[in-house]
């Protein structure tokens, strides 16, 4: 008997394995999502904060802890973090270096490891804050540099390199920094020294140097180096003011390559790149990244307070190089515009690649020079370039940036007589920085310094304040000392103030005057006697010994009985004067010019340079509005110079000036006061919209100026007021007359007999 249907031949164990098989299949993306939640539960992890703890400072955490969060220790002074002055929650929910325990170390300055010529002591193994080591050269040895040294709270000895020289050699023997050795004891041209740190420090500056053909060391003078030592932003913009300064002096198209000696000058003109890289990968954050970028809006608007007008490049670094500004760009050349773009630019746009990728921003670097060679290669070849390279780290993608940086001195043609034609400058912040790989990319030049490493970014941003020293710049006109240490001397914030003493067999009379040129004193006529003997006449000019006067100019058309037929029984009009003198003024930090209007040196101050530039022109940036912000300098007390701030009434506003003239007893029978307070009078003075301080007795003459970024031009001169409430020069205590107005010469409509006067000492418009 047989049956119809479908025949089974499977074994049972083979189906009981499909069966595991199919449940396999099934539990596959369990499993999967399983560990996908294992993982995201333990990047969601904590670090442990009772690991994050520092013996004997301070910490804070950022975020609580969570991944990614930072924690930054802080230690007393003479004392520096160890390992790190900060660390990070790592994905693994472990601090970095978490196996290091973090303590404050007392700072330590370099052991000096060699010293040649002479002598030092105490000597020990190791020298802490506070500790002063002691040189002493043999005898037929030379000291340059100074006797002692002290080690300061950065970890670096204070003064400068100190050298023991026996005078032999054709260069001056070049020295060894402590915590060095040098291998090479002949200083004859073509004989080269090399340096070596010691203690596990690392080099900056130059570890080889030849002595050259004009008697000076190649390279930069090295230094050894701790990771924890920094460098102040005080010794910042000192180092770079010399260095960067000086290119800017050398990028005068007027001067001849090769010529200049590289030192602290500024000039008119110029042909200068500057590109500026800031770094931000992931490790900077939101935070120091705004403030960087406050650095570069600060070093901006330092430059373009000077008579010079470079090309800007800015360019954002993470993974991928992000260019804010392109050299190419018709924006570049405006300081303006190119810090908008920088304030427009946000950290965001690296966020989702944030490694540290120098050598992208280089070579976005040498992509815009390679095009700008391409439009004018003649032009090209005259062009200082310039590289402000910040960074929190080593690059960790993209390369060796050296390699750059070559391709750019070749495409440059950086040979030794043109190296003045390309700077890079290096700024390290905090303590994950490469200094080797920072020495790589910086220029190394003789008594410059391109290597920078700082303790955080505020530090820099600070350094950036101070980075061009204007006390240098003293030919420019209209520069001052922005801000005095507390005890320094306050001529130094008002350099163009000159003091006038008039002395007569019968009465003294005390002015001022501004310093308009090397030959040329400006001031009020009235301080004067038509007849005035100039032997009666002296200057103090900032601060020092007075000088003597070689003629007195007054104004041709100044004449106080001039208009006593309407009834001006003194008039003020045309209120002017020019002294000359004997000897030309050496300009300093405490003597320097003011700014005069039509002239070309103001209209590089005021961003107006072209052949088309008019007086008028100067007038309408100036002066423009009805309420100008303006001062004059007052001296209440001996040596005690003062800013006082007040508004240039105009347009309706000045009517309330003619209202309160009117009301002086000595004008009740003028019947038109404009014959009195002639057009060529600025007002200041009254109580609106707010209350104007008012000058007194020993102001006469002085300058009214009008700031415009950074720089001071003189539009005025103080001659008259309607109300005397001061006793003698000091103000007095409580409020100013509602009525009280101040009169000052418009210098601008004097500028046809200014011009005149001093045609040889300035260029006019």
């Amino acid at each position: 008997m047989y049956s119809t249907g479908k025949l089974d031949i499977s074994d049972p164990q083979e189906e009981r394995a499909g069966e595991r098989s199919d449940t396999l299949c099934r539990m596959l993306p369990l499993l999967l999502l399983s560990q996908i939640a294992a993982f995201i539960a333990a990047a969601v992890a904590e670090c442990d904060l009772s690991k994050a703890a520092i013996v004997d400072g301070t910490y804070t955490v950022s975020d609580g802890g969570n991944i990614g969060s930072v924690v930054k220790y802080s230690c007393p002074k003479g004392m520096y973090p160890h390992p790190g002055y900060s660390r990070e929650c790592l994905l693994d929910g472990r601090w970095k270096k978490e196996n290091i325990k973090a303590v404050c170390k007392a700072i330590q300055c370099p052991t000096p490891a060699m010293f040649e010529g002479g002598e030092l002591f105490p000597r020990r193994r190791k020298y802490f804050v506070g500790d002063v080591l002691n040189l002493e050269c043999w005898d037929g040895f030379k000291m340059f540099g100074p006797g002692n040294h002290t080690c300061l709270e950065n970890g670096k000895w204070s003064g400068k390199l100190t050298i023991c020289d026996h005078q032999e050699g054709e260069c001056r023997n070049p020295g060894i920094p402590f915590g060095a050795v040098k291998i090479g004891i002949s200083y004859n041209i073509e004989n080269s020294v090399t340096y070596e740190c010691q203690y596990g420090m690392k080099i900056t500056g130059s570890s080889k140097r030849q002595c050259m053909e004009n008697k000076r060391w190649s390279g930069a003078e090295p230094s050894c180096r701790e990771w924890y030592i920094y460098d102040t932003p005080k010794e910042v913009a000192s180092s770079i003011s010399s260095s960067l300064s000086e290119t800017i002096e050398s990028s005068d198209p007027d001067k001849e390559d090769g010529t200049v000696d590289r030192k602290v000058h500024i000039s008119e003109g110029g042909l200068m790149n500057i590109f500026i890289l800031m770094d931000a990968s992931k490790s900077v954050g939101k935070e120091n990244f705004e403030t960087a970028k406050e650095s570069s809006e600060t070093f901006i608007d330092k430059i373009s307070s000077f008579d010079f007008e470079p090309r800007y490049a800015v360019i954002s670094y993470a993974s991928l190089a992000k260019p804010i500004v392109r050299l190419s760009e018709e924006e570049s050349v405006n300081p303006d515009q190119v810090i908008e773009k920088i304030k427009k630019f946000k950290y965001r746009e690296h966020e989702d690649k944030q490694g540290t990728n120098t050598r992208a921003a280089l070579a976005e670097v040498h992509g815009m020079l390679s095009l700008q060679k391409l439009r004018d290669p003649e032009k090209f070849k005259k062009i200082r370039n310039v590289i402000l390279l910040m960074t929190d780290g080593k690059y960790n993608m993209g390369g060796d940036p050296t390699v750059e940086i070559r391709r750019m001195r070749d495409l440059l043609n950086i040979t030794k007589d043109r190296e003045e034609y390309f700077d890079v400058y290096v700024f390290g912040l905090g303590d994950d920085v490469s200094i080797t790989e920072l020495n790589d990319i910086a220029s190394k030049k003789d008594q410059e310094k391109h290597v920078f490493l700082m303790r955080d970014v505020d530090d820099m941003k600070e350094a950036f304040e101070d980075i061009i020293d204007e006390t240098e710049a003293f030919q420019m006109c209209g520069l001052s000392k922005e801000k005095v240490i507390i005890g320094g001397d306050l001529v130094e914030m008002f350099p163009w103030i000159a003091k006038i003493s008039i002395t007569r067999p019968e009465s003294q009379e005390k002015c001022k005057g501004s310093i308009v040129s090397k030959n040329f004193i400006l001031t009020a006529a009235h301080c004067f006697y038509i007849d005035e003997e100039m032997h009666y006449i002296t200057v103090d000019i900032g601060g020092g010994q007075g000088q003597k006067v070689k003629t007195l100019y007054h104004h041709p058309k100044y004449n106080p009985a001039g208009k006593s037929d309407k009834n001006v029984k003194k008039s003020f009009d045309y209120d002017l004067a020019l002294l000359e003198l004997e000897k030309p003024i050496q300009f300093s930090q405490k003597s320097r010019p003011v700014c005069l209007p039509c002239t070309n040196s103001t209209s590089w101050a005021l961003k107006q340079r072209g052949k088309s530039v008019t007086c008028s022109d100067h007038r309408n940036i100036l002066l423009l509005e009805e309420l100008v912000k303006a001062m004059f300098i007052a001296e209440e007390k001996p040596r005690n110079l003062e800013q006082k701030n007040v508004l240039i009434k105009q347009g309706r506003k000045r009517d309330a000036c003619l209202a309160d003239a009117k009301k002086v007893k000595e004008f009740e029978n003028v019947t038109d006061i404009t014959d009195a307070v002639t057009d060529n009078f600025l007002c200041t003075g009254g109580i609106e919209p707010e209350v104007d301080p008012q000058t007194c007795k020993g102001d006469s003459g002085g300058p009214l100026i009008v700031a415009f970024k950074k720089r001071y031009i003189q539009v005025g001169v103080v001659s008259w007021g309607n109300v005397n409430s001061c006793i003698g020069s000091i103000r007095r205590p409580g409020p100013v007359p509602a009525e009280s107005r101040d009169f000052h010469t418009d210098v601008i409509r004097m500028m046809d007999w200014i011009h005149e006067v001093m045609k040889d000492d300035l260029e006019f418009l």
